[in-house]
């Protein structure tokens, strides 16, 4: 191979990092085409929410003129001011099956972290831990779920051939409308139910109050999770765009106690398989495609719970997992994802395996010393 890279410059070279995926990908029945149109706003300073408090650099690898790969260098300076300010990043990384290519391309945006003075490197952040991020480490025989990412199985011996080890890991849990739930679960709703709270399923008209009520208990209730860094305003108005399309507002609930909203559970409707005839393209026929598409979906994704912390061991995290089962046979879904959830998160784990949910899929994150 006559392997180069260079780093993106233009809108054209910007163009190959976002199509790059359509060569890695082509005839693989499990891969979702993100919309083009997203992926060039995504990726644009002036447009992308990311660059409001983060940097990077896109590379790509060639052999002769042939893209065969691409990866992203970043620093994320909200998580500077959280977390440390020693760890850099990488995503968006793709590559055909040649270890060389995944060399080159890992020791390019190792370097571009160094000259950022990092002397950690983890990943993969597409930018942040709450898109789509992280690796998929087992379960590559379905359809991901919206919102959630893909990627070949050869991709992790790549990173650890580069000298990554893991760093944590994330889990997908699958509940199928066969399940029967405990009578001591539904004991538990209903005694939620006597404690004076009130569950309030949303209102798409009031989408933006949610939200701001969402990003507000997911900020603080998270906020002992790996990894987690505050969402910014431009990100949960970001979110409110994001989410309008795809929620499930019968099955997405926000709990009060006194007039104070004190937990929520976010679900919405998996589009992916809506997505894939798209194939990229809302125009001309794809959002047509998409639209009709939806009408076949029977898949949800709870995408997050979140209790304030004076509210746990309440039962509300077992109410919103009832309710949402229940309901969700009744509007005819068959499959309810809950992800993802972090390996060290013991109690929701625990109340998943309670409900006889599959653990099914793991996205794992790497780590290097630089």
């Amino acid at each position: 191979m006559n392997l180069s890279i260079r780093p993106v410059r233009s809108k054209k070279d910007l163009a190959k990092f976002v199509r790059m995926p359509w060569m890695i990908y082509r005839g693989d029945p499990n891969w979702v085409p993100p919309l083009i149109h997203d992926q060039m706003n995504m990726f644009n300073p002036q447009k992308g929410s990311f660059f409001e408090f983060g940097k990077a650099e896109l590379f790509i690898a060639y052999d002769g003129d042939k893209p065969v790969g691409r990866i992203s260098a970043h620093v994320d300076y909200q998580y500077e001011k959280f977390r440390d300010q020693e760890t850099g990043r990488f995503g968006f990384f793709e590559s055909v099956p040649e270890q060389k290519v995944a060399d080159l391309l890992f020791a390019t945006a190792e370097s571009w972290l160094r000259e950022q003075r990092k002397t950690r490197v983890e990943g993969p952040y597409n930018f942040t831990l709450y898109d789509a991020s992280g690796m998929l480490y087992q379960g590559f025989d379905t359809l991901p779920v919206v919102l959630l990412t893909y990627n070949p199985p050869y991709y992790n011996d790549m990173v650890a051939a580069c000298g990554y080890e893991k760093a944590i890991d994330w889990y997908a849990f699958m509940v199928r409308n066969t399940v029967n739930i405990r009578p001591a679960f539904l004991k538990i709703r209903d005694r939620v139910m006597q404690q004076g709270i009130e569950i309030i399923k949303l209102d798409l008209k009031r989408m933006d109050e949610a939200v701001g009520y969402i990003g507000e208990i997911f900020n603080e209730a998270w906020s002992g999770n790996w990894g987690h860094v505050p969402f910014t305003q431009r990100q949960i108005e970001d979110m409110a765009k994001e989410l309008k399309a795809v929620v499930e507002p019968e099955l997405t609930y926000l709990a009060f106690e006194r007039g104070r909203c004190i937990g929520f559970s976010l679900s919405v409707k998996d589009a992916n398989p809506a997505l894939q005839k798209a194939n990229g393209h809302l125009f001309p026929f794809g959002l047509i495609k998409i639209l009709l598409a939806m009408r076949k979906i029977h898949r949800l994704r709870t995408v997050a719970m979140g209790v304030l912390k004076e509210y746990r061991h309440r039962g509300l995290d077992m109410l919103f997992y009832v309710n949402t089962i229940e309901e969700g046979m009744k509007l005819g879904y068959t499959e309810s994802e809950c992800s993802v959830i972090v390996e060290t998160n013991d109690r929701m784990i625990g109340a998943l395996e309670d409900l006889q949910a599959e653990r099914y899929k793991t996205y794992r994150f790497y780590q290097k010393n630089l």
